[in-house]
């Protein structure tokens, strides 16, 4: 009888504000194909672009980006953080590493 040991899995919540004039665009698809693996096997739950408020405040206006939230689900926040430092956005300066948290996260809710 084989016994097998699998880790525990946690969440982890990433909210990354972008710096000034971040060049979001310029590295979007790169940052999109990079991800699409781990949204394929899993450990990304959620992902996307946060927008300022006026973004969809008023009709007419042009959605502008804020940053980035994502979800992510693995062994241990260390993990994740090596997949946060090496993701294009963090690279390349379009999040604003002083500001960028990564936590826990403990979902009460129903979980996709």
């Amino acid at each position: 009888m084989s016994t097998t040991t699998t880790a525990k899995l946690h969440k982890f919540v990433l909210f990354a504000p972008d710096a000034k004039d971040s060049g979001r665009s310029a590295v979007q698809k790169q940052h999109r194909e990079a991800m699409a693996p781990f949204v394929q096997s899993g450990v990304v739950k959620v992902a996307g672009m946060t927008i300022t408020p006026e973004s969809i405040e008023y009709e007419d206006a042009t959605v502008k980006p804020f940053g980035s939230c994502i979800i992510y689900e693995a062994e241990s926040i260390d993990v994740v953080r090596k997949m946060v430092e090496s993701d294009i956005y963090y690279t390349s300066g379009v999040w604003d590493r002083e500001k960028l948290v990564l936590v826990p996260f403990l979902p009460v809710t129903s979980f996709p």
